[in-house]
Parts: structure tokens; C-alpha cells; sequence
């Protein structure tokens, strides 16, 4: 492969990345924005996102599952701990 054709090719995946991204854009758009006419329309977007996101996220498996284990906490020392280490190369 010659540098032209490098080129040429580089060209059309570049312009048919950003031609599908822009169709993309432009099919879903309707879903992809927010249209609204007043803050109270915007709050109960909001609100109605933050309910269905709360639905669907959990903390974790239900302590009677036999998946749930301990907490698990940090084992690094506390700052006033650490140590100063010097490495010399001569």
C-alpha cells in the first residue's frame, strides 16, 4: 500500500465514522434531548429519571443470600504511620 491509498482510506473511515454518528444523532434525537417549555416540566423529568434509577439500582445481594460477605475495609496505615524511604544510586 502506497501513501495514497493510506490516505483515501483513512479519509473514508474518518468521514463514514462521523456521517453514521451524525445519522445516529439525528434519527434519535427525539430520545437523545430534552425539550421543555417551563423549570416545572424539567423537574418532573428529573424526578421520573431519579425514581426509575433508584428502581433499578440495589445496594448489593440481600444479606440472607448466600452471596453476601463482610464489608471489606481498607488495610493501608493511617498517614501519620508512613515512613520517609530515600533511594540512593551512587
Amino acid at each position: 500500500m502506497n501513501g495514497f491509498e493510506v490516505t483515501l482510506l483513512s479519509t473514508i473511515f474518518y468521514l463514514g465514522g462521523v456521517l453514521s454518528g451524525l445519522g445516529f444523532c439525528f434519527k434519535y434525537k427525539k430520545n437523545l434531548l430534552l425539550k421543555t417549555s417551563s423549570h416545572d416540566q424539567l423537574s418532573e423529568i428529573l424526578t421520573s429519571i431519579h425514581k426509575e434509577m433508584v428502581n433499578k439500582t440495589s445496594a448489593g445481594p440481600p444479606l440472607s443470600s448466600p452471596l453476601a460477605q463482610p464489608m471489606a475495609y481498607a488495610s493501608a496505615p493511617p498517614p501519620q504511620e508512613l515512613k520517609e524511604v530515600v533511594i540512593r544510586t551512587s
